[in-house]
């Protein structure tokens, strides 16, 4: 084999086992969870710390996704109290801000990675889902059946507390660590604002009520109406269908529009003499063959 023959081969070599090391190897640093996917977004695989070779990239073009393992976020605890939640607004519910630690286990996480990565609120809407349900659990019977606002004022934060512990063991099973829980200013409603919420909710049911009663009375006309010109089409199609039989009949309803002192006769007596000439003999025939008038 020739010198410029081996030069060429080994030439070859390189530039494939470049082409395979770009192509197909991918390094991964400390602190993130690192996944593959196709130009597609389907996940081909997960990848360790340091280099990981990748044999589909090879043939397909891949790209690596990284998640940062450590990170943290604020999340609004909002627990509506009732019957206040008809109002839709916060000012007549209990609002805790918190911002949480927390910390991924790879090995252990069930979380939509693909999701985890596009989406920088889906982690923090887990949170908020589970905490405010947990929270809603733990003062439950401060709102129901009645809102007790001393009792929940006093234990609010024992009651977050066992909330937050709960949230944590629900996490860890699904691969997130919380580290550290750190509550806000928290806003509890008094009775004040509370019977005030109570009053404005009222009213907003009586405009309801009236709006309904207004649509319905709408409603109904819109029916009456309906019906009214069904009938009266019907009216027009009988009519049309009169006309339609009775050709001349425009021209005698013509003619007795005309004036007070015409009228149509409508017979098929050929015999009946039309030189009428006296107001009598007219006054006569008028009574005998006035068949429009009403």
């Amino acid at each position: 084999m020739g010198k410029v023959q081996k030069i060429i081969i080994a030439a070859f070599i390189i530039a494939a086992l470049v082409y395979v090391f770009i192509r197909s190897v991918v390094f991964v640093g400390d602190g993130v969870l690192a996944f593959v996917t196709d130009t597609n977004g389907q996940i081909l695989g997960h990848l360790h710390k340091r280099v990981n070779l990748i044999p589909q990239g090879i043939l397909v073009t891949i790209k690596a996704n990284y998640i940062p393992l450590h990170g943290s976020c604020n999340v609004d605890i909002v627990i509506p109290i009732s019957p206040l939640e008809s109002i839709k607004s916060d000012h007549y519910s209990i609002k805790i801000p918190v911002v949480i630690n927390y910390t991924l286990n790879p090995e252990q996480l069930t979380l939509d990675l693909s999701r985890l990565y596009s989406d920088t609120s889906y982690l923090s809407q887990q949170f908020e889902i589970r905490l405010s349900g947990s929270m809603k659990d733990a003062i439950s019977r401060y709102l129901y059946p009645y809102y007790q606002y001393n009792a929940l004022q006093v234990n609010i934060h024992k009651e977050l507390s066992v909330a937050i512990d709960h949230v944590k063991e629900s996490f860890a099973r699904d691969g997130i660590i919380i580290k550290e829980v750190t509550p806000g200013i928290i806003y509890v409603p008094d009775y004040t604002v509370y019977t005030e919420g109570k009053k404005f909710l009222l009213e907003l049911l009586t405009q309801e009520k009236l709006r309904t009663i207004q649509l319905n009375a709408l409603q109904q006309k819109l029916k009456e109406d309906e019906l009214k010109n069904a009938q009266y089409l019907e009216h027009l199609e009988k009519i049309s269908r009169i006309i339609a039989k009775n050709k001349d009949i425009l021209k005698y309803i013509y003619i007795d529009k005309l004036a007070d002192n015409v009228r149509v006769i409508v017979t098929s007596d050929k015999n009946i003499p039309l030189d009428i000439d006296s107001d009598s003999e007219s006054e006569s025939l008028k009574k005998d063959f006035d068949n429009f008038k009403k």
